[in-house]
């Protein structure tokens, strides 16, 4: 039943407007009233006495694009407020997809985003090719969330040009044929498209994306000027000489053609605490010079938990280190040990200005389990220590630390960005960015990355008062769909989807994730507690109450095509 009436709140409708108190009432899945005191006509009731009633949360960076596949329930998403969410991002997505092309696909999604190759197989129908008929597979059964979806340019190319799409520019003939499929989807409901100027597979090549000539990815643009409206996200590589020339790129295509853009993302680091503010001013720029174009950040710490069954945290080390994750057992240990290969790590080690894991902060790398008793009294120090203790350059150190272990210790590469909460604070209150890059369903053998919202809502409006709550509960609702172009989403007024989450400030919490062994092959993930929430709402049906799913999945695939609100 989609008809849900909200008593005893005080609402924030998502326009940054001050908080008032008023019941909420939805009919068919739409707000149709707001005001004090409305009388329940057989509406489910919620009682959100001592609560605010907020528009529910959009995460516009994740990718919960193969989970949602395996669970529905989308858990823990839910459960931190969360309504509406954007997948297809990183050039990356499930479709479009042929047959034959599903080893690769597979492959470079799972290494990038840290995914068990067995659950994509196993959990993932893969009954569609066209992103029309994905479209349709997503909405067989329900989801918990609302899902809008991007094409993945890595993806589209594939799926045109085969294996070529790792090795060439595309022909005339596959522009247009990678064009025709993006009008298709547009037109199903697509909201554009992600490319990527950074990402590497596991053998160290360039995604296709990259690939991409300055006319292909002005060709798709075009689809979504024709269409009138449309999203790219996209990646620049931020290292190198010039960080800022991929953004400039885009501008150069996009500006032109009136798309708006999102690129992922900037991050506070104190080794470069200047950065945030370049990236902000050099955006804004391009905005002045009538390009929407808009960067966007995630307000969380991100610590890496090293897996050493998968992981990209060493793509920045092709050469040496990363080789490492492509073999297993004794090989693993015979590379380790080999003196031509710890050549090639060190001397990588030293000119790598920017890596996942941090080889210019050692002292961020901490040990959290071992397999040898020896090594006990080095649980929770550092890379730093035990160099300092032994000796050497840290690349060995750390090579014969995995030895020593049986190939399998437990580390952390702690506080990799986002560390200074003062500089974290700066960035997320600054309008010039957008909070949205939390990568909420990457990454699960890593970290668990739902719950962004929880935290800016604790930590930084509650405990430190960086952001006023209508404010912050703006930044996660009404703007992203101001800038996304989720038309119906994003405030709760008469007209507009019943997406709503009610919560008592005080009772908010954000807590450390955890493993646990619930993915289609029995593989664990990092899960974060719920996190404190009243209740949560789809389109007037309620997904969460006190922390617990209710097993109701309300939401759909979103259409792009939805211009205005109902009225």
């Amino acid at each position: 039943m989609s008809d849900l009436i909200i008593r005893g709140g005080n609402l924030i409708d998502g326009t940054g407007a001050p908080a008032l108190p008023a019941d909420v009432r939805i009919i068919g899945g739409v707000v149709t009233e707001v005001g004090p005191s409305l009388t329940p006509n057989g509406e489910t009731e919620l009682d959100a006495g001592g609560c605010y009633v907020a528009p529910g949360f959009i995460d516009s960076h994740t990718h919960l694009d193969p989970s949602m596949f395996w669970d529905r329930g989308c858990d823990p998403m839910p459960q931190h407020g969360v309504t509406t969410a954007l997948i297809g991002n990183c050039s990356l997505s499930l479709a479009p997809a042929k047959p034959e092309q599903l080893d690769e696909l597979i492959d470079v999604f799972c290494y990038i985003e840290d995914m068990p190759i067995a659950d994509f197989e196993s959990g993932i129908p893969w009954t569609w090719g066209s992103w029309r008929q994905y479209r349709d597979a997503m909405n067989q059964g329900g989801i918990a969330l609302n899902m809008a979806s991007l094409i993945g340019h890595s993806m589209l190319r594939i799926y045109v040009m085969g294996d070529d799409a790792w090795a060439r520019e595309a022909t005339a003939e596959e522009i247009q044929a990678m064009a025709a499929e993006m009008t298709d989807a547009m037109e199903a409901g697509c909201f554009g498209f992600s490319t990527s100027f950074f990402d590497l597979d596991r053998r160290s090549r360039p995604v296709p994306s990259r690939l991409a000539c300055d006319g292909e990815l002005s060709a798709l643009a075009d689809v979504l000027a024709a269409a009138g409206h449309g999203l790219v996200e996209f990646i620049p590589n931020l290292t190198g000489e010039d960080p800022e020339a991929d953004i400039r790129r885009m501008a150069r295509v996009l500006g032109p053609r009136g798309v708006t853009s999102i690129w992922n993302g900037i991050s506070h680091s104190d080794m470069a605490p200047h950065r945030p503010e370049e990236y902000m001013a050099f955006t804004q720029a391009i905005r002045d010079e009538g390009c929407d174009m808009w960067p966007i950040s995630s307000p969380r710490t991100v610590d890496l938990n090293v897996s050493w069954e998968q992981t990209m945290v060493f793509m920045m080390l092709p050469k040496g280190w990363n080789q490492i994750m492509g073999v297993k057992g004794q090989a693993r240990q015979e590379m380790l040990a080999d003196p031509g290969w710890r050549e090639i790590a060190r001397n990588e080690w030293d000119a790598t200005e920017k890596s996942l894991f941090p080889i210019n902060r050692p002292d961020f790398a901490r040990f959290t389990s071992v397999t040898s008793p020896d090594n006990k009294a080095w649980l929770g120090r550092s890379l730093a220590d035990l160099t300092e203790a032994r000796g050497g350059h840290p690349s060995d150190v750390f090579a014969d630390w995995i030895l020593e272990n049986d190939l399998e210790p437990g580390v952390v590469a702690m506080g990799v960005s986002n560390s200074n909460t003062d500089g974290v604070a700066q960035m997320i209150s600054d309008d010039r960015c957008l909070i949205s890059a939390s990568d909420a369903g990457a990454h699960v053998q890593m970290m668990c990355a739902a719950g962004d919202t929880t935290l800016l809502l604790t930590r930084h409006v509650r405990d430190r008062g960086d952001l006023e709550l209508e404010e912050a509960v703006y930044e996660i609702t009404g703007r992203q769909a101001e800038i996304l172009g989720f038309n119906d989403r994003g405030r709760l007024l008469p007209g507009y989807a019943g997406d709503v989450t009610v919560f008592d400030l005080e009772e908010l919490s954000w807590d450390t994730d955890s493993f646990v062994s619930d993915l289609p092959s029995g593989a664990p993930r990092l899960r974060r507690p719920a996190g404190g929430y009243r209740a949560t709402a789809v389109n007037g049906v309620l997904t969460q109450v006190e922390g617990s799913l209710t097993g109701a999945n309300p939401g759909a695939v979103l259409d792009a095509n939805t211009s205005e609100p109902t009225r």
